[in-house]
């Protein structure tokens, strides 16, 4: 029996080609790496589009297909796609590549006989048939010229397949470049399709320089930073057409024509989210203008422009930046020689601060013609039947997921919340907008709070995505995702381990960003805001949300979305068990026994969202990679957090304020249990685990109520205490299945704080704000909790161990891998005075 997998939607007017990735999950057994596999319409007609296995089953069946490619479709039409076995097993390969490493570059041939030639030592150099060709400039204040690279890490090419074609060519290339004598990270990967000779890359930028951050304080003008006046991709031609929009061209021969979308142009494009170095406001203008040979021919709030390029065979190809007006400030420039794109700022706007540490990914299209993305919908029974989203909240209650809707619907959705504060330009366009920060400040116009994924919106709008096919959801997920990727990840191997490759906190609670972007803490902020006011820092492992990107990589095949997933993960591994270094051994020493870190001395970890979030990282690499030794280090850390002879009175659960986040940690308990189910692993760990959990539900069961019953004992009593009473209904939901001498308690117990919960929720304009939201997304799944569980059988007589760690042990690990030359990297990452003699990291 088939099944429909996916459908496009064209939601233009006119029939458009379009381009579309999508990743499908396959039922266990269902499908061989081996098979020869085809995508077809609902009208059997085969697909040309390449299908990669990305992860498989434990028995090597496929679990997740990425599958790429371009089709056409008519105005306002939606067309479904199904999986199939081919008929024919030796499927005969058309559109080869041909090598020419000795000459530096490979050639492609494209199914009209044209050839696209990609040079190995240049990054983003593409030439098309010898009429034009592609590099990256830098515009210097007079010209923009063409950037030489120092240092090439990294470069190869997979040919993309279908059951019978070769689809495309998938290049990816790494290199580094010298920009005011700083180095700057760019890495390409490019998909060029043999049918028409399309070429789709997203290009990433990086500042891998760490940050000085002086009192804990990240602000803006750091020395670090690199000030980008326009760095572009160039084309070799002059166009022959600049679409500005849907009625507004410029038609060559012109001796200049330029593009310039300086602002959001919406109506609060002057928000102090745009503020520069100085704490002020320099946009040059609002919206766009667009000139030619120097004098000014149209104005417009938002442009998204496109150029035009006749080559000689009559050919044409196109040239457009995706979200060009969102990204601001952004350029196209055409002159008698050449057509520029800008990937980060514009001639005539002030220059871009690239902070170290942040990266920017831009998605540039040269096509055969127009090209456009379509709308992905996946087919909500077949994800349920394939159990590999065994999470997502496919049967939420129905005033739950009434309240979730608010989020794309209504005067105070995420739309209207970015519009709120112009939650727009390179560095902001994606974030979500923290208005529940604004609570103490209601009457100031702009309360400038940025979120950075607390409680991982990204997971929650993908999971809505799925179960709804929304595609508002999906648009939103999208724009996040690329968002904490670049800019809320700290993107260097060069600062302390703690700090290096983290995810920066939301902006600080109850004060405006000022001049910290979204790195949490500014020198412009007021001091001792609120109770235990830190006023400086840096990334923590209380901030560690990686669900998201890992669902985001599995569900678009997002290369952007998987490398930060991975890099927070070594962070976080490295947060809490050191770098393996002696100096960092003796600072985890000193350290030990403060709030949030692992205690070397003993080997015990906090029973908090921290420990939560690392569970769930490691659980993400997992996923991953099939590491198994990621969930040996889940099953250590469950180990030396809780025991099931826990004597939960001296955990302090009554003490709201310190404790309550140990549902989070539980819920990562619950994961790692399906996980051991999942691959039918029942040993130790798998029965200290479930034995653990039902020990702290047992308790549950009769000591926990809804945290605003007591609001006395709450610093902030407000309705977010309820958004984190959702995890109680998580934790009860899973655990009933271990503890069937139970079963009436925790559904009672589950009944009474569900109508409760629900109750207060419907009745509170709160329930519309950003982080109850999200709350909201992340735990609405607690029905999902229930159906997961597929217990194996524990033998009672099992001896349950209690578990620790000596401090010589930790120690002596430690001093058995000394290297001086780690210790001398150590040491001038942390005490950067100690450079002048020692040098750079």
């Amino acid at each position: 029996m088939q099944h429909i997998v996916f459908s496009l939607r064209n939601a233009s007017s006119h029939t458009q080609r379009g381009s579309f990735c999508v990743g499908v999950p396959c039922p266990k057994g269902n499908f061989s790496v081996s098979d020869s596999l085809q995508l077809v319409d609902e009208n059997d007609e085969y697909v040309r589009a390449s299908l990669e296995p990305r992860l498989l089953w434990h028995d090597g069946s496929i679990k997740w297909l990425y599958i790429t490619g371009i089709a056409s479709i008519p105005s306002n039409e939606t067309r479904n796609y199904l999986l199939k076995l081919a008929k024919s097993t030796q499927p005969s390969y058309v559109n080869p590549i041909r090598p020419r490493d000795s000459k530096g570059q490979i050639d492609i041939t494209i199914s009209n006989g044209q050839m696209i030639t990609v040079n190995r030592n240049h990054p983003g150099c593409f030439n098309v048939n010898n009429a034009l060709t592609t590099s990256l400039a830098h515009y210097n204040g007079n010209k923009h010229n063409a950037l030489p690279f120092s240092h090439i890490s990294d470069f190869s090419y997979t040919v993309l397949r279908s059951h019978c074609h070769n689809v495309a060519v998938r290049i990816k290339h790494k290199g580094q470049l010298e920009i005011q004598n700083k180095a700057l990270d760019v890495e390409l990967e490019s998909t060029v399709f043999l049918a028409n000779g399309d070429v789709l890359s997203d290009i990433t930028i990086t500042n891998p320089a760490a940050s000085l951050h002086p009192n804990g304080q990240w602000d803006l003008g750091d020395p670090s930073s690199i000030c980008i006046n326009e760095l572009s991709l160039a084309i070799s031609k002059q166009a022959n057409t600049l679409y500005v929009n849907d009625n507004q061209t410029l038609d060559a021969p012109f001796d200049s024509a330029f593009i310039h979308q300086a602002s959001s142009g919406k109506p609060h494009w002057q928000s102090p989210v745009h503020v520069n170095a100085a704490n002020k406001v320099n946009l040059s203008h609002k919206g766009a203008k667009v000139y030619c040979n120097g004098e000014l021919e149209y104005e417009a709030d938002q442009c998204q422009p496109f150029a035009t390029f006749k080559l000689e065979d009559s050919s044409d190809y196109v040239l457009e930046a995706k979200e060009f007006w969102q990204h601001f400030p952004s350029a196209m420039t055409a002159t008698k020689e050449s057509t520029f794109v800008s990937l980060l700022g514009a001639k005539d706007s002030e220059p871009q601060e690239l902070q170290p540490g942040e990266q920017l990914t831009r998605s540039i299209s040269l096509s055969a013609g127009p090209i456009t993305t379509f709308e992905v919908t996946l087919c909500k029974d077949w994800v349920q039947y394939t159990s590999c989203l065994p999470f997502t909240p496919f049967n939420a209650p129905k005033q739950l997921q009434q309240l979730i809707d608010k989020g794309i619907k209504g005067d105070n959705s995420f739309f209207n919340k970015r519009d709120a504060i112009d939650e727009f330009g390179w560095r902001h366009f994606g974030e979500l907008y923290a208005d529940h920060e604004k609570a103490l400040a209601t009457d100031t116009e702009y309360f400038v709070s940025h979120y950075n994924n607390q409680y991982d919106p990204l997971c929650g709008m993908l999971y809505q995505w799925t179960v709804s096919g929304d595609h508002r959801w999906k648009e939103l997920a999208d724009n996040l995702a690329k968002h904490v990727a670049n800019i809320d990840v700290y993107h260097t191997t060069l600062d302390k381990p703690e700090y290096s490759g983290g995810l920066f906190w939301h902006t600080d609670h109850y004060v405006p960003a000022h001049t910290a972007g979204h790195r949490t803490y500014s020198k412009n902020q007021p001091s001792d805001v609120y109770e235990d006011h830190a006023g400086g820092g840096g990334p923590g492992g209380q901030h560690c949300y990686t669900n998201g990107l890992l669902h985001h990589y599995l569900l678009t095949g997002s290369n952007t979305s998987r490398n930060a997933l991975l890099e927070i993960c070594g962070w976080i591994e490295g947060y809490y068990e050191g770098d393996g270094t002696l100096l960092n051994a003796l600072l985890l020493i000193k350290n030990a026994g403060t709030e949030g870190l692992k205690n070397v001395k003993t080997g015990q970890y906090p029973l908090d969202r921290g420990t939560g979030n690392y569970l769930q990282a490691l659980m993400d690499r997992y996923t991953l990679l099939n590491e198994i030794g990621d969930l040996k280090k889940c099953a250590y850390i469950i180990q030396h957090t809780v025991s099931p002879t826990d004597e939960i009175s001296e955990r302090n659960l009554d003490n709201v304020e310190a404790t309550w986040f140990y549902t989070v940690f539980f819920q990562a308990v619950c994961r790692f249990i399906q996980l051991k189910e999942l691959h039918q692993q029942n040993d130790y760990d798998y029965a200290y685990a479930v034995k653990a959990l039902s020990h702290y539900v047992t308790w549950m069961v009769n000591n926990e109520y809804l945290y605003l019953e007591k609001p006395d004992i709450l610093e902030f009593p407000n309705e977010t205490w309820t958004g984190q009473d959702l995890r109680k209904l998580c934790l009860l939901a899973f655990a009933k299945a271990y503890l069937p001498n139970l079963v009436s308690e925790i559904e009672d117990k589950k009944l009474d704080l569900q109508t409760k919960i629900i109750d207060r929720l419907s009745n509170t304009k709160e329930s519309e704000t950003t982080r109850l939201l999200c709350l909201m997304m992340q735990n609405m799944n607690f029905e999902s909790f229930e159906a997961i569980p597929r217990p194996m059988f524990i033998d009672t007589r099992m001896k349950i161990e209690t578990h620790s760690e000596s401090l010589s042990t930790f120690l002596f690990a430690s001093i058995r891998h000394f290297s001086l030359s780690k210790e001398r990297t150590q040491a001038v990452k942390r005490f950067v005075q100690l450079q002048q003699w020692l040098g750079k990291p």
